[in-house]
């Protein structure tokens, strides 16, 4: 399996991602691992419908199902801990407070969706519709059923992104396409960020 050279995670998206799936639960919050479930999905379904993700995070198994390893990392207070040695604090730490309870709140009012086109607003309400009011167990259950996943045993393993467009449907010419074009967007990003 060839590995796919893709763009770098969208902080910002994943930020306004995780708001507005709050906003949908009704309130200041959400249980940090639905979070982590509905954002996975939301990437999940945007890479069936369009070939690329909405926040570009990296999709890895865990115990429970696959996992948006970067936002989780953000969200983990170990991780978290060790990602704050940094001098600049993440944007995400801007908008949300530590996991108490294993609950994410909103710390001050949201960050806009000025990252998101309208499409991917509207995936998000589709993703939360379905899944939002899901247990735990049951979006355990959903998750370990998924063709991409592979129990890793206790530990954690990443998804290859080639592996998970071949699951949610792409074959052939398209997904060579599909390659070609986030390789393209990639190479892209790096010329930027080294001006």
């Amino acid at each position: 399996m060839s590995t796919i050279e893709m763009p770098q995670f969208k902080e910002r998206k994943a930020v306004q991602v995780a708001a507005l799936l709050i906003k949908h639960n009704g309130g200041q919050s959400i249980d940090l691992y639905k979070l982590l479930k509905l954002i996975y999905l939301v990437d999940r379904k945007a890479l069936e419908l369009w070939g690329r993700p909405v926040t570009y995070d990296t999709p890895k198994n865990l115990l429970y199902g696959p996992t948006p390893s970067h936002t989780y990392d953000l969200i983990d207070p170990p991780k978290k801990k060790r990602l704050s040695h940094s001098r600049i604090p993440s944007y995400w730490s801007h908008f949300f407070s530590n996991s108490i309870d294993h609950c994410i709140r909103l710390i001050k009012p949201g960050p806009g969706t000025g990252e998101l086109s309208p499409a991917e607003i509207n995936l998000i309400g589709e993703i939360f519709d379905k899944f939002g009011h899901k247990t735990f167990e049951e979006l355990t259950a959903y998750f370990q059923a998924l063709p991409e996943y592979n129990d890793p045993g206790g530990s954690s393993k990443r998804i290859e992104w080639e592996t998970l467009l071949r699951v949610v449907g792409w074959a052939g010419e398209d997904l060579v396409e599909i390659k070609k074009d986030l390789a393209y967007k990639a190479k892209f990003e790096t010329l930027i960020m080294t001006r």
